[in-house]
């Protein structure tokens, strides 16, 4: 049972990218790179079923996982914090999605709750990696630091490029969201295989 859990680890991923790449080829006109991953799931956007049937299915996924990491960590406290995390990740992007979805075509307002939701759930997931590289040793750790870092870094060249051409760079939301969102994917899918190799040599 403690193995299957873990292994949830690496399909709620899965999941995840197979949902945004295939619900991206069915929407027609859209853009990948420019459009947010929001609107895929939108009110009134024709790929809405899919996005929230799967969207749900990777979430019963994440939080199998979420506990098959509290499981695997005995009585430390920073891998528990780190699965909780995982957890909360999860829930609060399900919980935007299914009923705080934005209008299709429409960009959604500062501070309304769908827009909170989904910010919590970016908290989440950077606290994850963060908490994680301090709860984690090896080549774990180096990449809990690595992929925060590189968010860090690439916040710096985006303004930094938009203030050398004026303004001018355009806004690719899709492109900076799914470098985050995609990233946070290979970072669970990663610690699912850690958590794997764990059980095993404790076997």
């Amino acid at each position: 049972m403690q193995r299957v859990l873990l292994v949830c680890g690496v399909l709620a991923p899965l999941v995840h990218l197979g949902m945004d790449r295939l619900a991206a080829k069915l929407l027609r006109g859209y853009s990948p790179a420019a459009q947010s991953m929001t609107e895929l799931g939108a009110a009134g956007s024709a790929t809405r079923s899919l996005v929230v049937t799967l969207t749900l299915a990777a979430t019963v996924l994440m939080v199998a996982f979420g506990i098959g990491v509290w499981r695997s960590s005995g009585r430390a406290v920073l891998p528990r914090v780190v699965a909780g995390l995982v957890m909360g990740n999860a829930i609060a992007g399900l919980a935007a999605t299914l009923w705080f979805p934005p209008r299709f075509g429409e960009r959604p307002a500062f501070g309304s709750p769908g827009v909170i939701l989904m910010f919590l759930s970016v908290v989440f997931f950077v606290l994850a990696m963060v908490i994680g590289a301090v709860a984690f040793r090896g080549w774990f750790r180096i990449l809990s630091i690595a992929i925060p870092a590189s968010y860090i870094l690439l916040a710096v060249l985006r303004y930094a490029s938009a203030a050398a051409s004026g303004g001018n760079v355009p806004m690719l939301i899709g492109a900076q969201e799914r470098t985050m969102a995609y990233s946070w994917l290979v970072w669970v899918m990663a610690l699912a295989v850690r958590q794997l190799l764990s059980v095993r040599k404790g076997l």
